[in-house]
This record gives C-alpha cells, sequence and structure tokens, in this order.
C-alpha cells in the first residue's frame, strides 16, 4: 500500500516559447474541467510612485474592449462558454484565469489572448473604468482590516515600495492617459514577463494552440524594468491609532519578515501556524478559547521578492483590547523562554505537510502552485520536497525564528477602532 503517494508527483511539461514565455502544463486526465493562467511577473511592488496603482488598473482595463470584440461582447462570449474567469493583482504579479470544460477550452483562450493584446484603451472607457476604480479605492478605505493594513504594511515597509498599497490612491489612477497605459501594457504583458500556467484535463492540441496564441511571432520584451528597492530600516514601535466610528476594535501586531527564498521559510511557515494557524494554536487557545476576548485572531506571513512581514491580527470589543495585547506579549514571551515541546511541533509538522498535500488536488490549486512554482523558483518544487523540508525543522530553528521574528518588545502595533479603543 502507498501511504505517501504524493511522492509519485510528476513535474509538469515546461516550454519556452518563442520572445521568452514560459508554458507550464500540469496534465489532470481524471479532471473535468480545465483552467489557464496567464500570469505577469511584476505587480504593484515593481511600480515607481508616480505610476502607483498601474498594475491593477490595467487588470481592468484588458476587460473593457479590443478592435474585435466590446466590453459586452467579451463578457457574454465567456459566459456563453460557461467560463469561470478571475483577475487579480499581487504585489509581485498579476493574474488572469480562466476555467471551463474542455469542449470550450479553444474557444476560451482565443478571447482571453484577444483580450490580454488587444486592448484599444478608449480613452471614454478608460475615464469611465477610472471612477469605478476610485470607488474601488473608496471602498477599501470604508474597510477596517484594508485601510489598517495598509497602514501598518507602510509603516513596517518604509520606503520600500511593499508598502504602498495596490490599488493606488485616486489622484494616481485619475493621471493615467491612454497613451501611457498603452506603453506600459506593450511593456509589461510580453515575452519573458509572461508565465502561462495550464492544468486538468489538457487535450490534445490544447498546449499548441496556447502556444501559438502566447509565444508565436510575439516579439521578446526587454527585462522589465523595476522601481528602486531600498532596504527597509527597522521600523519604530510607536503605536498606529486610528479612529473610525465603529463598533470593534481591528489590530496588527508583528514586524518586519523574511522573502520567499530565505532559509527560514519553513521553518517560519510551521511557527506561524502552531501561534495562530487553527484551533490548537496558542493565541487561538489563549485569546479565544480560555479568556473569550475576540472570535477572530491569526497569524500570517507575508512574504514578497526581497523583503516580508509577519503579523498577528484580528478584531475585538475596545474594552478587550488591552488584555488582548497583554496575552499576545505574554504568548510570545513563553515562546522565547520555554521553546517548543517535541510533540506540539510534530502536531504542527503534520498540519502544515497535509496543507502541501492537500495543495496537489483541485485543477486551479494546480494550476496557482505551477505558475508560482515558476515566478518564485524558476522550477518545479516538488512536494515531497517541501514536506522533507518541514519534516526537517527542529526546535532549534523554531527558537532562532522566534527570537528573530516575534520578539514583543519589537513589536509594532496597529489598531483600527472607535475613540474610546485608542485612549
Amino acid at each position: 500500500m502507498n501511504l505517501d503517494p504524493y511522492r509519485d508527483e510528476t513535474a509538469p511539461l515546461r516550454d519556452i516559447l518563442p520572445g521568452g514565455a514560459v508554458l507550464v502544463t500540469v496534465p489532470m486526465p481524471s479532471a473535468h474541467t480545465v483552467a489557464l493562467g496567464v500570469w505577469l511577473r511584476t505587480g504593484s511592488q515593481d511600480e515607481v510612485a508616480s505610476l502607483g496603482g498601474l498594475s491593477h488598473f490595467l487588470e481592468h482595463m484588458v476587460f473593457k474592449g479590443t478592435a474585435r470584440r466590446s466590453a459586452l461582447e467579451l463578457a457574454t462570449t465567456l459566459d456563453s462558454l460557461g467560463a469561470v474567469v478571475d483577475a487579480f493583482t499581487t504585489k509581485d504579479a498579476v493574474a488572469f484565469t480562466v476555467r471551463v470544460l474542455p469542449e470550450y477550452f479553444i474557444q476560451a483562450v482565443e478571447v482571453l489572448a484577444d483580450m490580454l493584446f488587444g486592448s484599444t484603451f478608449d480613452p471614454d472607457v478608460t475615464r469611465l473604468e477610472m471612477e469605478v476604480v476610485c470607488e474601488e479605492i473608496q471602498e477599501a478605505y470604508d474597510t477596517p482590516e484594508d485601510r489598517l493594513h495598509d497602514a501598518f504594511s507602510a509603516r513596517l515597509y518604509g520606503a520600500h515600495q511593499r508598502g504602498r498599497p495596490i490599488l493606488g490612491d485616486a489622484d494616481t489612477v485619475r493621471s493615467f492617459t491612454p497613451e501611457v497605459l498603452r506603453s506600459e501594457h506593450d511593456r509589461l504583458f510580453r515575452g519573458s514577463n509572461l508565465v502561462l500556467s495550464l492544468a486538468g484535463n489538457v487535450q490534445e492540441g490544447f498546449r499548441e494552440r496556447t502556444a501559438a496564441l502566447f509565444g508565436g511571432g510575439m516579439v521578446a520584451a526587454d527585462a522589465a524594468p523595476t522601481a528602486a528597492v531600498p532596504a527597509p530600516a527597522p521600523p519604530s514601535t510607536e503605536r498606529i491609532e486610528m479612529i473610525s466610528p465603529i463598533v470593534q476594535t481591528y489590530f496588527e501586531a508583528g514586524n518586519l519578515g523574511i522573502h520567499f527564498k530565505h532559509r527560514d521559510r519553513i521553518p517560519l511557515f510551521v511557527l506561524s501556524n502552531l501561534l495562530g494557524g487553527g484551533m490548537s494554536s496558542r493565541i487561538f487557545q489563549a485569546v479565544r478559547e480560555r479568556e473569550g476576548l475576540a472570535y477572530s485572531v491569526y497569524t500570517y506571513s507575508d512574504m514578497g521578492q526581497d523583503i516580508g512581514l509577519v503579523s498577528c491580527a484580528g478584531s475585538c470589543s475596545p474594552e478587550k483590547l488591552g488584555r488582548l495585547e497583554e496575552v499576545l506579549r505574554g504568548e510570545y514571551k513563553r515562546l522565547i523562554a520555554e521553546g517548543v515541546a517535541a510533540d506540539e511541533l510534530e502536531n504542527n509538522r503534520a498540519q502544515i505537510k497535509s496543507q502541501l498535500v492537500f495543495s496537489l488536488e483541485g485543477v486551479v490549486n494546480q494550476m496557482y502552485r505551477a505558475a508560482r512554482n515558476e515566478i518564485h523558483f524558476g522550477r518545479f518544487v516538488p512536494v515531497a520536497e517541501l514536506v522533507d523540508k518541514v519534516d526537517r525543522v527542529d526546535r532549534d530553528d523554531l527558537q532562532r525564528c522566534a527570537l528573530a521574528y516575534f520578539d514583543p518588545e519589537r513589536l509594532v502595533v496597529a489598531t483600527h477602532g472607535p475613540a474610546k479603543a485608542a485612549s
């Protein structure tokens, strides 16, 4: 009986297309659907300040009409194919994805290619979409967690562009002209800045048609220039207190972390999970189960190309914030003073390993995973390799990470709530 079938994982097919785009294909013969992701290797972190929010705005504009199809025709055609279409911008990438039944794949991928390469950037449509994006910015401003996270990130990252909001601001967005958009689009949606990830029931001809649409005759792009990256200075621990007429107080407490190639990446995943990743985690048990201070409390890591952050976040009633912070700092102190027991380490290893293996199941999971491995590491990273790294994490690794990333004396604390929470 094979109890570790993930160790039989087959490497995806990898093609370098004319012009430099990379196509990674994960055949899943038993799947009933097929998914394609078209990814830019650049995101909001790669923008200069004067073009802040441009990657996200381009994400919007490719849906707004081409020389062959209006925006409504694009939407109607994809809906008629039963396609599930998504697009998003992160600090490290921009992605456009489509998932369909195999019988509709060729038509869907042809529409997607038309969208991505045939956008017209009509001035009237551009002006209208600026208003839509400005409404999105205002919506984020009215979302307590989003506004708090932007302030928290700005403090931690300082002058580093990772600290700027993905959406940009209204003034910058309204400054974009069709000429600027067209120029930046032509620079970014080309050649080696593109990664294509194809997963699912990949039938004969699917790879070839995808390669022809996204690689054939494409002019190779120059290396996508990125904004200068100043190294973040140690952030000030002066408290960030934001006041709004809301009911709960939202909080973040953390510090600078690591990039995704750092040697502590896997140990930090394990430690973050141990602290606030599940129902048995230390912070969840202390804050919610033992004292009833919050409904939502969790830890997370943001790992970028060259820097990252670690944080504990959640929300609580304003009058409970002081005690919650005491409990949080106490858990960090206990972690550093006492370390991690062997059985606790083993339990968290099991959780992380399960999460890694779960990522093998599902067409969309595999499409995302193939792209992210290519973008972040330039190669296929087998789940077995990651599982083995998790198994090698020891208590000394966790103690090193605790001292480096969870020192309660260096915590940056940000809160967003009613006035009485900030007193």
